[in-house]
């Protein structure tokens, strides 16, 4: 059997796999890796699996008539939901990301609320009290595996959790969820907004003006999900206004953003580069083989993505 692997960092993921996992992959399974698509040959194009980055594996979706399973080296898959065809098991990663990303969350609301950027840039002695975390009302946008992660990791630390889903089903490390068509409910009087939303039709602009009014006034948001999720215009003008305190993105609707973009200059408001939560090739090499393994005696794969929710 043939799998094509399409992905920028095809070296990395090749090592992963022949690594430690090299005895789990079967001699009849054979991988091709190609960092470039436009090098695929009618081999890699005739392939019954494909592993890859969803960005570069949709364009040649339609090119693959044998494919049946598709593994994304991403948590989201929006560019292959874009491509319409669903002919195919596509499967996501998940459970890997949570870590990183509850220390991106963690590290940056300790440096908001302890002053650790202005005492880092401080040119004389600070008289200051911070209130630290233990009176904070705290709420995660998006809990899914990656947000639950986060909102455990400041459920002992905070006042009150809240988690953000689609329909306000329970979720770990949450005191109370809420479902979106309740999420002024969810946003009242929040302190801190921790934004983990997949990239779906559900999810556009559900951080809009009237959300952002309901928080605390101070507030500190942060998105490391998705761009489309925040009406980024609403933001910054609550920032303006001062309804924020601060504004922490890492991601955006066009990425890299460009050096001379007028956010770089804004008081107030941090970029960090999508980089809040690393992808290990090695995490990754893992997920697919343990699904390969799965695939290949019949057993439903982890991690499917419904192409109609989006996830």
């Amino acid at each position: 059997m043939d799998i094509t692997v399409v992905t920028t960092r095809a070296e990395a993921l090749r090592e992963a796999i022949e690594g430690e996992l090299a005895e789990r992959v079967p001699e009849h399974v054979s991988l091709r890796y190609f960092s470039d698509p436009g090098h695929l040959d009618a081999m890699a194009l005739s392939a019954e699996v494909a592993l890859g980055a969803p960005d570069v594996l949709a364009p040649l979706i339609a090119s693959m008539p044998s494919l049946r399973w598709v593994q994304s080296t991403w948590a989201g898959v929006t560019p292959l939901l874009e491509v319409g065809q669903r002919d195919y098991v596509l499967t996501g990663v998940k459970d890997i990301f949570g870590a990183s990303m509850s220390e991106y969350a963690l590290g940056w609301v300790l440096a908001i609320e302890r002053s650790v950027l202005v005492h880092a840039n401080a040119s004389q002695w600070e008289f200051r009290i911070d209130r630290g975390l233990s009176e904070l009302r705290v709420g995660v946008a998006g809990v899914g595996s990656i947000g639950s992660a986060v909102a455990g990791s400041f459920a002992g630390m905070v006042k009150e959790v809240r988690g953000l889903n689609s329909d306000g089903r329970p979720a770990k490390g949450c005191h109370s969820c809420f479902g979106t068509a309740d999420r002024l409910s969810f946003a009242k009087n929040l302190d801190v907004l921790i934004m983990v939303l997949p990239d779906t039709p559900g999810t556009d602009g559900l951080v809009d003006a009237r959300v952002l009014s309901q928080l605390a006034p101070g507030a500190l948001v942060i998105n490391a999900g998705r761009a489309n999720a925040l009406d980024l215009p609403a933001a910054l003008a609550a920032r303006e206004s001062g309804q924020l305190r601060a504004l922490v993105l890492d991601v955006f609707d066009k990425e890299p953003l460009a050096d001379d973009d007028p956010l770089w200059a804004i008081p107030g408001v941090y970029i960090t580069s999508h980089t809040a939560a690393p992808t290990r090739m090695e995490s990754i090499a893992g997920v697919f083989v343990d699904n390969l393994e799965r695939y290949l005696s019949g057993a439903e794969l982890e991690g499917i993505i419904n192409f109609e929710r989006g996830y």
